[in-house]
């Protein structure tokens, strides 16, 4: 084998050391026998049919993906054959070797480097493709496969030099994020994205494919060349930092410099990106589960885009409420400490300290300590603390929750934890925190109960009522409008809740449909999720925290930048009403900007005028509920209790 030079060495040295045939991915070789076939013009679909036949586990995947989300196909294709016809032979040629990928072998195959590197492979993959497609543009597939490998060069420099890696990744994350090259030419006199394009190169793959990833973080020095390569350059550019959202929105400035790219670039405005990060999540997790990488399994690419576009909303939410101020006297907007050099209208946030591992495993411990990335989730069998993990219940944005057992009390428990890529900040630890300390305080029948609050290996959970039964919200898409006598019993028992934790001087600002669970046996509403509530008086995290809530459940003196008090809950548990009565919020809209100004603006229709079956004392409540001006509305929680007639 051939010595590793010592470093700083030659480019030509560390690329000699790098591209050592001993340690050199195994290339995918079917699927580059139908590269090579298919870019030659007189190559026919029988050719191609042919050598994928050679390919069972191959000819399988192309027809997974052909029938997926990915195509949207009216009929299913049950051919190879067809498949190639219908698909055409550029995009069954990407495809293929999109798709033999995972076969490539690494030296160090346990390296958890790996994962990291098919996690943002695959999310920036799917996020190159769609960017393509929404603009109606050419070789689609072929931007997929390009997003696939643009980082497969940092696989290859980190087995060759582990340690110098190591140290460089554990950095300035900032600089890291912005141009990882930079500071690789600094300590391996060259970057990864030469690395793989120099190794792309050999493989025979075309200039369409490799030049884009050589230069995919530095677009402009394709300025002089084919106008196709660059713009595959900067769209590979705008994938990595997009399937990285929840961190680049840590940075203020790098995340306005991904807001003006998706803007000038890709003519994406916030709300069209929001839009875009919640359509391209399914066609991820697909292709992941096509690759048969187990990360397709793995909340990370939800979580990730979701925290990131939950950051997008915050920021739109303050800009809508600064366009309301120009011109409506209503709209109060607090003073925020910023500091200078920050953009206008971002919130500032603690970068989040290195990440860190964790694993799990079936019947094992979750361990004391964590080291370098936190990636795995508990797999059932798994114990903690004490507490056995039974099964997922569901995920979102802030973390999982698992059905578990207790077994010194005989019980079923919900465990809640937050997610790992979260909890390296400290603003979203102290959030978290506050939870489960306000959620606590309430002890009542219609507020899932927490039992406790615990920390294993740097990783926060709630231990809380274990609640059989689905949301407010799954009962709403399952049946649509609820019967007037389970509507008002649900009402009834939800103004209960609110009162008990108002009483303790929790508000609550997050009530709607997905907070609401039902008892599956005995049908009561629990309200759940105080992840957004606050104790009245603790400003100080209020303010770091930044705005927080649902658009379409929210109130107008949120949106306008005043303080949450419990009568914002009032407005909130209005529109949930509401929902449950039209089968609709009653300030809908496809856009969050045109959804705030309606809450802010508009009038609902009457409850009655959509449902005549309705009580008219429960319209009038309603309304009264959602009054603009908070002093019109219910002064408590116990007021809307006793207007509701026992059933």
């Amino acid at each position: 084998m051939r010595s590793i030079p010592t470093l700083p060495a030659p480019r030509e040295d560390v690329l000699a050391a790098v591209l050592d045939p001993s340690r050199l991915p195994t290339p995918p070789a079917v699927a580059l026998q139908v590269v090579h076939a298919a870019s030659r013009p007189d190559c026919r679909p029988a050719q191609i049919v042919s050598l994928l036949g050679r390919d069972p586990a191959l000819c399988a995947k192309l027809l997974r993906a052909v029938n997926s989300c990915l195509y949207g196909l009216s009929h299913p294709i049950a051919s190879l054959e067809r498949a190639v016809v219908v698909l055409g032979l550029n995009t069954v040629r990407s495809l293929a070797l999109g798709l033999s990928l995972p076969a490539v072998r690494m030296t160090n195959g346990t390296d958890s480097g790996l994962r990291d590197y098919w996690l943002s492979s695959v999310g920036g993959a799917i996020i190159a493709r769609e960017l393509t497609v929404a603009a109606r543009g050419v070789s689609a597939d072929d931007d997929l496969v390009a997003g696939l490998l643009r980082d497969l060069g940092a696989i290859l420099l980190r087995q060759t030099y582990p340690v110098e890696w190591g140290a460089l990744a554990t950095g300035d994350r900032a600089r890291w994020l912005e141009d990882p090259c930079e500071a690789e030419l600094e300590v391996f006199g060259i970057d990864h994205a030469d690395v793989g394009a120099e190794l792309l190169r050999a493989w025979g793959l075309p200039q369409e494919i490799v030049e884009p990833i050589r230069h995919h973080h530095s677009p402009d020095r394709l300025s002089g060349t084919v106008g196709r390569l660059r713009v595959r350059a900067e769209l590979l550019s705008f994938a990595s930092l997009l399937v990285h959202l929840d961190e680049v929105a840590q940075h203020p400035a790098l995340l306005q410099r991904l807001l003006d790219t998706a803007e000038t670039q890709f003519r994406l405005s916030r709300t069209g990106l929001i839009t875009f990060l919640e359509r391209v999540i399914p066609k991820i997790d697909e292709f992941a589960l096509l690759l048969n990488q187990d990360i397709g399994q793995c909340p990370d690419f939800a979580a990730i885009l979701l925290a990131g576009s939950q950051e997008l909303v915050n920021l739109t939410v303050e800009q809508s409420r600064n366009h309301l101020g120009e011109n409506d006297p209503r709209a109060v907007t607090p003073p925020r400490p910023v500091e200078p050099s920050a953009p206008s209208g971002f919130d500032l946030v603690q970068t989040p300290a290195p990440a860190q591992t964790l694993e799990y495993r079936a019947g094992g411990l979750l361990p004391d300590s964590l080291s370098e990335s936190v990636r795995d989730w508990p797999v059932a069998g798994s114990q903690m603390d004490g507490y056995e993990i039974r099964e997922l219940l569901g995920q979102g944005a802030m973390g999982r929750v698992y059905l578990g057992y207790e077994p010194s009390l005989d019980r079923l428990i919900a465990i809640k934890m937050l997610a790992p890529k979260l909890a390296a900040a400290e603003v979203h630890r102290r959030r978290f925190v506050r939870e489960a300390k306000v959620a606590a305080a309430i002890r009542h029948e219609n507020v899932v109960a927490i039992y406790s609050v615990r920390e294993a290996g740097g990783v926060s959970y709630l231990v809380m009522e274990y609640v059989d039964g689905g949301s407010l919200q799954d009962q709403l898409d399952a049946q649509g409008p609820l019967p007037v006598s389970k509507m008002i019993r649900i009402a009834r028992e939800v103004a209960a809740g609110l009162a008990a934790a108002h009483a303790q001087g929790i508000v609550h600002r997050d009530i709607k449909p997905a907070n609401i669970l039902l008892d599956r046996k005995t049908g009561r509403a629990k309200i759940t999720d105080f992840g957004l509530a606050r104790v009245i008086d603790d400003v100080t995290v209020s303010r770091e925290g930044g705005l927080v809530g649902t658009p379409l459940f929210m109130a107008p003196e949120l949106i306008q930048g005043q303080s949450a008090t419990t009568r914002s809950d009032l407005f909130s548990l209005g529109s949930v009403l509401y929902t449950l009565g039209a089968g609709k919020p009653p300030f809908p809209g496809d856009q969050i900007p045109v959804v705030l100004r309606a809450v802010c603006e508009k009038e609902p229709a009457r409850l009655r005028d959509i449902r005549p079956d309705l009580p008219d004392w429960l319209d009038r409540m309603v309304l009264r509920l959602l009054r603009k001006d908070p002093a019109a509305r219910f002064q408590s929680a116990d007021e809307v209790v006793a207007m509701i007639p026992k059933g």
